[in-house]
C-alpha cells in the first residue's frame, strides 16, 4: 500500500514538472511570436511611410544641400523656397479650390445615388435583380482606361437623349452642330456621378447594399405600420444607421478624384486643372524650362515640395476621421 502511494506522488510530481514546463514553453512562445510580429509590424510601417519621411526631410532642406554626402535625413538648416516654389508652380490656390469643388460635389452626389442604388438592390424584389447587380459588380472590374476615350467623344458632342439627332434630321445639318461640348467643364463629371457610372460608383453601390442587407428588418416593417413610405423609411431609418457607411464612401470618392489624373486630365485640359493635373504639368514646366533644366536640386526641391502639398489634405482628413473609416469598412464590406 505504501510503494503505491508513493508511486502515486512521483506520477502526480512528474504531471507537475510537465504543467510547468509546458507554460513556461507557452509563455516563450508568447514573447517570440510577439517580437515576431513587432518586427514584423514596423518593418510594414516603415517601407510605407519611407517615401512620406524622405519628403517630409527633403522639403526643407536647402537645395545644395542635396549634394552633401554628409547630410541623409536631417538638414542642417532649414528653409521654405521650396514651398514657396511649389506653391507658384502648382498655382495651387486655384487648383486647389478646383480639386475640392470637383471631388467634394462628386462625392456627395454619389453617397445620394450609390445609397440609393444599394438600398433598392438590399431591400427590393423585382425581375433582373441579380444580373442588373452582376453588372454593376463588372463595372467596378472595367479600369477607366478602357472607356476615357469613348467617354470624351461623348462629352465633346453631347447629345442629350437624342435631341441633337433629331434636330439634325430635321435640318438636314450634321448633329454635332447642336451637340453640346462639355469639355473643360465639370458636367463631364457630375453626369456619370448622377447616374450610378461615376468614378468607383460600382464599389459603392456595393458597400450600400451590404450595409443596409445588415439593417434589422423589424426596423422597416415598424417603419411602415407608422405610415413611412420607402422613400421616408430610407430617410429616416436607413441613412441615420448607415452614417459610417456614408463617410466611407464619402472619403473614398473624394480620394479618388483627387487621385485621378487620366480622366481629369482628358476632360479638363485647359480650365478647372485640380491638383493632379498641376503637378504633372508643373514637373514637364521645369524640365522644359531653360532656366531650370540643368538645376537638378531646383527640380528636386519644387518636386518634393509639391508632393508633399498633393497630399497633405487628404492626409489630415484622414487622420481625423480614420476610426470612422475603419468602421465603416467593417460594418458595410465585410459583414453580410
Amino acid at each position: 500500500m505504501e510503494n503505491i502511494i508513493a508511486d502515486r506522488k512521483v506520477r502526480a510530481g512528474s504531471v507537475k514538472k510537465l504543467r510547468i514546463k509546458k507554460k513556461k514553453l507557452y509563455k516563450v512562445g508568447q514573447y517570440v511570436w510577439a517580437i515576431c510580429r513587432f518586427l514584423l509590424i514596423f518593418g510594414l510601417g516603415f517601407v510605407i511611410l519611407y517615401p512620406l519621411l524622405q519628403v517630409i526631410s527633403k522639403v526643407f532642406m536647402p537645395t545644395i544641400q542635396y549634394q552633401d554626402l554628409s547630410v541623409i535625413w536631417i538638414p542642417k538648416s532649414l528653409t521654405l523656397d521650396n514651398i514657396k516654389n511649389a506653391l507658384e508652380y502648382l498655382k495651387f490656390w486655384p487648383s486647389l479650390a478646383n480639386t475640392l469643388i470637383l471631388g467634394l460635389s462628386c462625392a456627395a452626389i454619389q453617397i445620394i445615388v450609390c445609397a440609393l442604388t444599394g438600398y433598392g438592390f438590399a431591400r427590393f424584389r423585382f425581375p433582373l435583380r441579380e444580373p442588373l447587380f452582376l453588372l454593376v459588380i463588372l463595372t467596378i472590374i472595367v479600369p477607366t482606361q478602357i472607356i476615357f476615350l469613348p467617354s470624351f467623344v461623348q462629352y465633346r458632342f453631347f447629345d442629350f437623349f437624342g435631341i441633337s439627332r433629331l434636330l439634325g434630321m430635321v435640318t438636314g445639318k450634321n448633329y454635332t452642330e447642336f451637340a453640346k461640348n462639355l469639355i473643360d467643364t465639370r458636367w463631364s463629371f457630375w453626369i456619370p456621378s448622377l447616374f450610378g457610372v461615376g468614378l468607383r460608383s460600382g464599389i459603392f453601390i456595393y458597400l450600400f447594399r451590404q450595409c443596409f442587407r445588415n439593417i434589422p428588418k423589424e426596423l422597416e416593417e415598424a417603419a411602415k405600420i407608422d405610415g413611412c413610405g420607402s422613400i421616408k423609411t430610407f430617410v429616416r431609418i436607413m441613412l441615420p444607421n448607415a452614417k459610417s457607411s456614408i463617410l466611407t464612401v464619402f472619403l473614398f470618392s473624394l480620394v479618388w478624384h483627387w487621385n485621378e489624373y487620366t480622366l481629369t486630365r482628358t476632360f479638363f485640359p485647359q480650365n478647372y486643372q485640380p491638383l493632379a493635373v498641376r503637378l504633372k504639368l508643373a514637373v514637364d514646366g521645369m524640365v522644359n524650362d531653360i532656366a531650370t533644366r540643368t538645376n537638378l536640386p531646383f527640380q528636386m526641391g519644387v518636386t518634393y515640395a509639391s508632393v508633399l502639398l498633393f497630399i497633405l489634405p487628404v492626409l489630415m482628413i484622414y487622420i481625423f476621421t480614420q476610426r470612422w473609416f475603419v468602421e465603416g469598412v467593417e460594418s458595410s464590406g465585410i459583414k453580410g
